[in-house]
């Protein structure tokens, strides 16, 4: 009870020190009077008595001194007043703590608006209870694999099958695209999310195929997209809109924080996944839900069509332990396969690739395979580290010739008993408030900066792309904690430094110490630091953004000029239905004014399907079997794209479901299966879902590549005719007019056809765009932090040569006055830059040899230390590092000699 009266009385003198310093005055003149008074009644006059008394006493200012240690927390009374003092000396500084301000901001800024943004991607848990119990399978399962392991797992609390796929939602008249996703039932539950309004989808929703559960098909919807298109309009609740031409009823809105389980990617409408089968139909619906819990293994297991699958681990459980029961079951279950197991399964055996892998998903699961992922939170975690280190080297520059001007108020502060650990601290504690000024305004340099790269990276991402990165407490506490940082990395050094002022020198010249001097090698050195990691990221960018054009400039193999791409959803269409459409789309699209070559396919080059083949009469292979990407094309998909057929004949309308199976190969594929004999006539055998059809080949096109390591690139175009019922199809328009015209009058066919395909527009060298976004957001990171860390070097070296030229005006002027020629001047000041420069130069190629490395698997047609990017690099380092030294050496030879001389 003691302690808790100790502090409260402390904290109240904290708060209300005047009160105190009051009551303790008028103490101390209470108990002088009183002394005073006995020593004038033993006979002593006034004046002696009060001399008397107060020798008696004691010092009175030591008495309050040592009253403030004892009543109140003097280690914060002490950081108030040094704080309030470095305050007023800043702003007595507009010039200098402006600089240093912007600096810091541009430096913290930059790391929080990169940090908030990588929060939102790659970082933040799941908002779900025990979000760290929570893992995704890396290893892919059939539907019916997923229920057959859902049910006998011992480690696992729950597992939830989900599926993205786009959507056409009508609303009232006009279709809309939206994203949806399928999941189990049991999938809120098992995550821990509760509902904004309404419920959400229960295990009783998810029993019927085509159907869901009693209340027919039903559909939870995400909170923003409530906020977006319903105004948060609760009577959504028990509407019933069309999805995908099926009626679908609200019956609820998910939290308003849940965006799903994927980070990059937030879902409109949630249905159960027992509506597969009306809502995303395919081909191998039977894979998906149909079939009973008692029969489950009479259906084919194989992974080639499965969905997602997220878990929860039990309470205790490790991964490795759920992984290790996992593989086992997995196992089993292919065992009861079989001889009849699917060619997925035969490759997984024979490469031992049965073992099920979990990895952790409390923090989602992103846009990027875990490559790039890893490469992009490397990326987004050491650029804006970099220029923050620049940064602070730049004030620790600009603090250590502030340091050397203020070495005559260091010395008389020292000199009249002040410690140096105390001086330090008041040192410590101005740079703790430009830190906080810059951690402020950096602040709002995140705040702008974030919406411009989202807004960047939506542009460029898709049309589904959604991150929600905002300013939270993560993001205060992470400025808060650059901030303090940065006070240790730019303050410490020059604060040590100041203190070590030789007293006797430094009074005797008037302020001009050996501290300048070494405040100017330790200048030399941190800017020589800056250019050194300005270089590096320069030479990074530079790789980066020629990678980036080799990959637009990359020929694929066809022509792309005008050539526009349209996908859309034949929703409602079964079996021949789907094909009569199919041809009538083609035939309208064809005879649109303009279009110059009009084709249909599923796929467009370099997308595919990874099957295995064996091929029959096949020369120069060690096996007979290998695998190929398979890609579905249709009538006039050829000419379309502008891929020539060297022999044969292309997929045309006449290839259907009544027509022999058939395919074109390319001509890669031609020679290295039949070397100069004619493949014209041969067959394909594919194996999939446990089945095997074979193939003719009618026909070898022109050979395709793509932009990756593996170089030329061999598909087997097969007709998607032949492969009914399709839900997704593209149309391909090469348009030889005005594009827009024609874009808007194959609109209008498609609603004449039927209103409710949507139709979306992309052209082919927007898709290249597409496929070149990873190397891009690298690239545009780099390229805007290079130039940030080459600015504020650039600052640096003006600063540090600019302090260099006031700090030896007076030699200058001497020499000059001694007949030095002012271009002599120019240029020693001048030789002396790019001395400094050259230094950080070579530091700084190290530093890229190093960091290419790290990148190297994001480059294409560029080496790691190309000469042309290091040539760049270098050479905008010389041009900003002659500039930033030439204007301080133009005024070093406009110095007076005689102000010079008198000065000495």
């Amino acid at each position: 009870m003691s302690r808790v009266r100790t502090f409260l009385r402390r904290l109240y003198a904290l708060l209300h020190p005047r009160h105190i310093d009051r009551d303790l005055d008028e103490e101390i003149a209470a108990h002088l009077a009183e002394a005073e008074e006995e020593y004038v009644q033993q006979g002593l006059s006034p004046p002696h008595a009060r001399l008397a008394a107060l020798r008696d006493f004691g010092g009175v200012t030591h008495t309050r001194e040592r009253h403030r240690d004892v009543r109140s927390f003097v280690w914060l009374e002490n950081a108030w007043r040094d704080l309030r003092y470095g305050s007023r000396l800043l702003l007595r500084n507009p010039g200098f703590t402006a600089v240093v301000v912007c600096s810091l901001a541009l430096g913290i800024g930059a790391n929080t608006a990169l940090f908030s943004v990588m929060d939102a991607m790659m970082l933040r848990m799941l908002p779900v209870p025990r979000a760290d119990e929570i893992v995704r399978f890396r290893t892919p399962l059939s539907y019916p694999a997923f229920r057959a392991i859902r049910d006998r797992t011992e480690t696992l609390a729950g597992m939830s099958a989900f599926s993205i796929f786009p959507a056409s939602v009508r609303l009232d008249e006009d279709a809309e695209q939206a994203v949806a996703q399928m999941v189990s039932g049991n999938f809120y539950a098992m995550l821990g999310v509760n509902a904004a309004a309404g419920r959400l989808l229960s295990p009783d929703d998810d029993r019927i195929p085509g159907v869901g559960g009693r209340d027919g098909p039903v559909a939870v919807i995400s909170y923003q997209y409530w906020q977006r298109r319903f105004a948060f309009d609760t009577s959504i609740v028990g509407r019933t809109i069309t999805l995908n031409g099926v009626p679908v009823t609200i019956v609820g809105v998910a939290a308003p924080k849940f965006f799903g389980v994927l980070q990059t990617l937030s879902p409109d409408f949630t249905l159960p996944i027992a509506l597969q089968p009306r809502v995303s139909p395919s081909t191998n619906t039977e894979l998906w839900v149909h079939g009973d819990e008692g029969s489950i293994l009479t259906y084919d297991l194989t992974d080639e069509y499965g969905p997602s699958i997220v878990a929860r681990l039990k309470r205790g459980v490790a991964i490795e332990r759920a992984q290790a029961e996992l593989t086992v079951l997995y196992q089993q279950i292919l065992a009861a396969r079989g001889s009849t197991r699917s060619e997925e399964q035969q490759r997984r055996r024979e490469h031992g690739e049965q073992k099920v892998e979990l990895t952790p998903a409390g923090n989602g699961s992103g846009m990027f395979q875990p490559q790039a992922r890893n490469l992009l939170l490397i990326v987004m975690s050491a650029v804006p580290a970099v220029v923050l280190l620049i940064a602070c080297a730049n004030v620790a520059t600009l603090l250590l010739a502030r340091a050397a001007a203020r070495q005559r108020e260091v010395a008389v502060r020292l000199s009249i008993g002040s410690g140096r650990i105390r001086l330090i601290r008041q040192l410590l504690t101005e740079s703790f408030v430009l830190a906080i000024a810059g951690g402020a305004v950096g602040l709002l340099i995140a705040t702008w900066g974030r919406r411009v790269l989202l807004t960047w990276i939506s542009s460029r991402a898709g049309p589904f792309f959604a991150l929600q990165a905002e300013t939270d407490t993560r993001t205060l506490v992470f400025t808060l904690a650059a901030s303090i940082t940065a006070t240790l990395l730019f303050g410490t050094v020059p604060a040590i430094r100041a203190s070590k002022t030789d007293l006797v020198s430094t009074l005797k010249n008037g302020g001009r110490g050996v501290t300048g001097s070494r405040g100017w090698e330790a200048g030399k050195v941190l800017v020589a630091a800056q250019v050194a990691l300005s270089l590096m990221l320069l030479v990074s960018a530079g790789l980066l953004v020629r990678t980036v054009r080799n990959l637009q400039a990359f020929d694929p193999g066809f022509d792309r000029e005008g050539l526009y791409l349209l996908h859309t959803m034949f929703l409602g269409y079964k079996g021949p239905q789907t094909g009569t459409l199919l041809k009538e789309v083609w035939e309208r699209m064809s005879s649109l004014p303009g279009a110059r070559a009009v084709g249909i396919s599923q796929e467009v080059p370099p997308d595919g399907r990874r099957l295995g083949v064996t091929v029959d009469g096949a020369v120069n292979l060690a096996q007979d079997r290998m695998y190929v990407d398979r890609l579905m094309v249709g009538p006039g998909f050829f000419d379309a794209m502008g891929i020539p057929i060297l022999a044969g004949r292309a997929i045309t309308a006449r290839d259907d479901e009544h027509a022999p199976n058939v395919c074109v190969v390319s001509a890669a594929m031609a020679r290295t299966f039949f070397a100069d004999r004619n493949a014209i006539g041969r067959h394909f055998t594919f194996k999939r879902t446990g089945a095997e059809y074979t193939v003719e080949i009618v026909g070898v096109a022109k050979d395709l590549k793509r932009a990756d390591p593996q170089g030329e690139w061999r598909p087997v175009y097969c007709p998607m005719l032949q492969d009914l019922p399709t839900l997704n199809a593209v149309v391909l328009i090469r348009a030889s007019s005005d594009a827009s015209a024609v874009l808007a009058a194959a609109r209008r066919q498609f609603r004449e056809i039927d209103k409710n395909l949507f139709v979306d527009v992309l052209s082919m060298d927007r898709r290249i765009e597409d496929n070149v976004f990873f190397q891009r957001l690298l690239a545009t990171l780099a390229s805007v932090f290079g130039g940030l860390a080459l600015l504020l070097a650039s600052i640096g070296l003006y600063g540090v040569m600019a302090y260099s030229v006031a700090r030896r005006s007076n030699e200058v002027g001497i020499r000059m006055a001694l007949g030095a020629d002012r271009r002599n001047v120019v240029v020693k000041v001048v030789r002396e830059t790019m001395t400094l420069v050259a230094a950080g130069v070579v530091i700084g190629l190290a530093a890229a040899w190093g960091a290419t490395r790290l990148i190297a698997s994001a480059l294409f047609g560029v080496t790691a230390m190309d000469p042309p990017t290091l040539a760049l690099a270098i050479a905008a380092m010389m041009m900003i590092a002659l500039l930033a030294g030439y204007i301080p050496a133009r005024r070093a030879a406009a110095v007076n000699p005689v102000m010079a001389l008198r000065q000495e």
